[in-house]
């Protein structure tokens, strides 16, 4: 009782941490629409070209410019984010534009600080429509190994204090807490996570400024540009807040050698400004970028806490280690090991119930788990916490008096199991969510023994590929139809509905090109399918279009 009064009073200092945070951060922009559209045809030249994206993104970086074919700009280099509406960027363009191909170049960077980039495509034309191909599209940000090492660093630093105390506070018994040689580890491991902890977020800016601004690491050690980034973006506000709180939690750490009373107090302070510390990662997640956030974020601070504490107390275990090799401490600290697995079974049900939540969210269909990067690296993730799993059921089951024997190799095992998972977490972290990254559709209904499967390439504003087979229960193609028409319906808002008849390719297969999403979000298709007979059979597909 003595433990869990102290958590409660702990939970509610962190309330009040939190509640300082900024309430909302960004991930992955992505655009909603655009005016020209990509690949639109137009007869008249436009005054301007307007992104729309489903964020706020960062002013300070970013870039737009219309070329024409030969590579000249036609734009007025105005461009810049509308200040009444942040989520639009937007530049004047030269009047009177002649006939051809325009590529619109852009780049922005989420409010989290991940930059997208890309380019559209629109034609002016008034006699025959120019084919001429370009390529076109957007591009996220792919981690490279400079991000991974030093955001890896920072989240096993940042898990190791946050595990070892509570390694400290709640599994440690009193019998060892006080003993010399448990002392001496414990204030020599924590200083050590602080030290990786404080260059992983000291690197962390100039990081940043290379991604922000597109440059070299060489390059970024210019005073203008890091005050630019502090003052003028979300990631520098979150940055300032981190270096704070670490060097509040420096100093209460230091004064743990000097002052003998009120040790665990001040302890258990550390233990919340540690999770405080770690919960900033959260708003810089994918979780706060949904509309949701008031769910998804406190579901991913708890998922984020519940890894880090036991992957953070998997190294206390391994630090003391040499405690099983002593006849006096070894059924203490086998007894410790059994008290942890039974917090484990907490974790392990936490880490389940919220990573399938924010899977609902980020993966809008089994399918993209094996077409998009995020879904690939996310079934890695669940594979490596499967082992760790198993780890951990090896690791209780050594707990027991007499079973000891190799519980040093599978306690490693189980530890850096846990160290690759938080490498994953980095990856997953910046990579573009499923629910907004290119993949393909293929969906199959049956209706009346009959199954239609409709197929959409790549799924993305502007120019897809629709193709529609009906085959019967035996898989063979239905040779009565008369004519298919899809109806495209866009549910997040109001908008006309625009209907396509498509063209017959082979038996019991359908096609049609054109450019009928304009915009990112949930798209209803109806299939709707003529017999010779006229017997209508219909059916509906939901998909979610992407801007990238």
């Amino acid at each position: 009782m003595r433990i869990f009064g102290k958590c409660s009073i702990s939970l509610i200092i962190l309330f009040v941490m939190i509640s300082v945070f900024p309430s909302h951060f960004s991930a992955h922009a992505y655009i909603i629409k655009t005016a020209p559209y990509d690949n639109e045809i137009l007869t008249n030249s436009p005054r301007e070209v307007v992104i729309q994206f489903d964020e706020s993104i960062e002013s300070p970086f970013d870039s737009i410019k219309v070329l024409d074919a030969s590579g000249h700009r036609v734009d007025l280099q105005n461009g810049k984010v509308d200040p009444n509406r942040p989520s639009i960027l937007k530049t004047g363009l030269k009047p009177n534009l002649p006939k051809g191909i325009y590529t619109v170049q852009w780049r922005v960077v989420s409010a989290d600080g991940h930059p997208v980039e890309g380019v559209i495509r629109f034609q002016i034309r008034k006699g025959k429509q120019d084919t001429k191909e370009t390529r076109t599209g957007t591009k996220g940000y792919i981690p490279k190994a400079d991000l991974i090492i030093i955001r890896w660093l920072h989240y096993i630093s940042n898990a190791a204090i946050v595990g070892l105390l509570f390694f400290y506070l709640v599994l440690l018994p009193n019998k060892l807490r006080h003993k010399r040689y448990t002392e001496k580890v414990f204030l020599r491991i924590v200083p050590i996570s602080l030290v990786f902890l404080f260059v992983s977020i000291v690197l962390s800016l100039p990081l940043q400024a290379s991604i922000e601004a597109d440059i070299p690491w060489h390059e970024v050690w210019k005073l203008p540009l890091l005050e630019e980034l502090i003052t003028g973006t979300n990631f520098g506000r979150i940055w300032m807040i981190q270096l704070a709180m670490l060097v509040i939690l420096v100093l209460m750490i230091s004064i743990l050698v000097i002052v003998k009373s009120s040790r665990e107090l001040i302890l258990w302070c550390c233990f919340v400004l540690g999770i405080s510390l770690l919960f900033t990662k959260a708003f810089t997640s994918h979780a706060a970028a949904q509309t949701t956030n008031v769910i998804t974020l406190p579901m991913d601070m708890i998922h984020l806490l519940s890894a880090s504490v036991w992957i953070g107390s998997l190294i206390g275990f391994a630090a003391f280690l040499p405690l099983v090799k002593n006849v006096e401490t070894k059924p203490i600290f086998l007894q410790m090991v059994k008290s942890f697995y039974k917090w484990g079974i907490i974790f392990v049900l936490v880490i389940a119930a919220t990573g399938i939540y924010a899977g609902f969210q980020f993966i809008p269909d089994w399918q993209s788990l094996t077409t998009t990067a995020y879904g690939k690296v996310l079934l890695c993730k669940v594979s490596l916490f499967i082992l760790m799993l198993i780890f951990a059921a090896i690791n209780f089951y050594k707990g027991r008096p007499l079973r000891e024997k190799g519980l040093g190799a599978t306690l490693w095992g189980e530890l850096l199991t846990g160290a690759v998972i938080l490498i994953l977490t980095v990856i997953l972290a910046n990579l573009p969510p499923a629910s907004s990254s290119t993949g393909p559709f293929q969906q199959t209904n049956t209706v009346s023994g009959n199954n239609i499967t409709l197929n959409v390439t790549p799924k993305v504003i502007g120019e897809n590929t629709f193709i529609v087979t009906v085959n019967d229960a035996k898989g063979q193609p239905i040779k009565n139809i008369a004519q298919i028409s899809l109806t495209f319906v866009m549910t997040d808002m109001n908008m006309e509905k625009d209907t396509v008849q498509l063209t017959k390719a082979n038996e019991g297969k359908f096609q049609t090109k054109g450019l009928y999403f304009i915009m990112a979000g949930k798209w209803k298709i109806h299939v709707h399918i003529l017999t010779t007979s006229l017997e209508s059979i219909d059916t509906d597909f939901y998909c979610r279009v992407s801007g990238k």
